[in-house]
């Protein structure tokens, strides 16, 4: 294992990175040109949702499920001082079709998920029992919406997150110098490599998400544009077709669920265009879209119609609640994540460098399996130079 090791980063797989060695024992140097609560950051803007999503590797089951063991565990311990970290909360994912169980959901250690594949009439029935919201049961029907996948998901609440990592790293006694707003962009990685020879360093992880697109001359690396309202969770106001509507007295008196929905089939929703509603925090995000390659930074006009459409259809009164702030971020996709050591840099320069990038809109998924692994790529090529 190296030594000491320069993290580049400060999302949630760098941040994680980061804990992770500290948690074995090794110095970190953390280094990112902006904060993690910069609103320019993807794993800020996310929605927290633990759910497998356009991450397309072999080994995201494996990561995700590794996340999932930890963050269950998050979920059952008291608050932190900053609030609760991570909550439980029921997931619905509406489809026209019966579908097949996802393979994430197949695993003995995804038994906490309670995975279940219902048709619409027993979705709506558990909704009674559990007293989670839904849309308008005619609403879905006669938009064509026949079967659900209903499960209890873990939604973490991105800025607090971040902060806690970012508190914890800065607490650890084997950090040795954190600095997550140096404003310097690196335009190639052997920059990265002198950084960590500078400081003394004997390792390096690249976790800088789309920055890696010209950090490594990624061409593979995309950005796919996502876009979210935000509206107050704490006084959104329901329509009275959707379950669990707040108008009558049994509802006010009882607790109801905001659970998290998705939709990727029309009408309400496609795969680049879709339907979703998130609860994080003291927010409800709503989206969205999935657009690989759009620059835009802003919300044009017609996707914010098509995102209030969406709010709707899901029983928000866009009306009656306020949208108190919008974001447009870009997930770093790549048709398979890149988590390996470099091998010829490594060899070259004496530095052990290791590359983790492009888990498309699955961080809050997969970053601790992930962050493990990194850890693990720098010790086992360290045996190997030794050998």
């Amino acid at each position: 294992m190296a030594t000491k090791v320069l993290v580049v980063g400060s999302g949630v797989i760098g941040l994680r990175t980061a804990l992770e060695l500290l948690n074995r024992g090794i110095r970190v140097h953390l280094i990112s040109p902006r904060h993690p609560l910069h609103p320019s950051t993807c794993s800020m803007g996310a929605g927290g949702l633990w759910m497998p999503f356009h991450c397309d590797d072999s080994r995201t089951d494996r990561w995700s499920l590794e996340t999932l063991h930890e963050l269950t565990k998050l979920s059952s311990e008291k608050s932190s001082p900053g609030g609760t970290l991570v909550e439980t909360l029921p997931a619905i994912i509406f489809n026209r079709n019966l579908q097949s169980v996802p393979s994430w959901a197949t695993d003995a250690s995804s038994n906490s998920l309670d995975f279940q594949n219902l048709s619409i009439d027993d979705l709506y029935n558990k909704s009674k029992s559990q007293r989670f919201r839904l849309p308008g049961k005619e609403v879905m029907k006669e938009a064509g919406y026949s079967h659900a996948w209903l499960f209890q998901t873990k939604i973490v609440d991105s800025p607090k997150m971040l902060t806690h990592m970012l508190d914890e790293i800065k607490a650890n006694e084997y950090t040795d110098h954190v600095d997550v707003e140096t404003d310097v962009f690196y335009t190639n990685i052997e920059e990265l490599v002198f950084v960590a020879k500078a400081h003394g360093c004997d390792g390096l992880v690249n976790c800088t998400g789309l920055g890696s697109k010209l950090l490594c001359d990624d061409a593979s690396l995309i950005g796919a544009r996502g876009i979210l309202l935000h509206y107050d969770r704490a006084s959104c106001v329901w329509e009275e077709k959707s379950r669990g509507s707040n108008s009558s007295d049994e509802d006010k008196t009882n607790t109801i669920q905001d659970p998290v929905i998705t939709i990727s089939e029309p009408p309400f929703g496609s795969e680049t265009m879709p339907c979703y509603m998130i609860p994080r925090g003291d927010i409800i995000a709503v989206g969205g879209s999935y657009l690989e390659g759009d620059e835009e930074r802003g919300i044009r006009a017609s996707e914010r119609k098509r995102v209030l459409e969406n709010a709707q259809n899901m029983g928000i009164n866009t009306e009656k609640s306020r949208c108190v702030s919008d974001w447009v971020g870009f997930r770093p996709y790549r048709q398979t994540a890149r988590l390996e050591v470099d091998e010829k840099l490594s060899s070259l320069s004496g530095v052990t460098v290791v590359h983790s990038y492009g888990y498309g809109g699955s961080g809050w998924t997969v970053f601790v399996g992930v962050a493990s692994d990194n850890a693990h790529l720098l010790e086992t090529w360290r045996k190997y130079l030794v050998h």
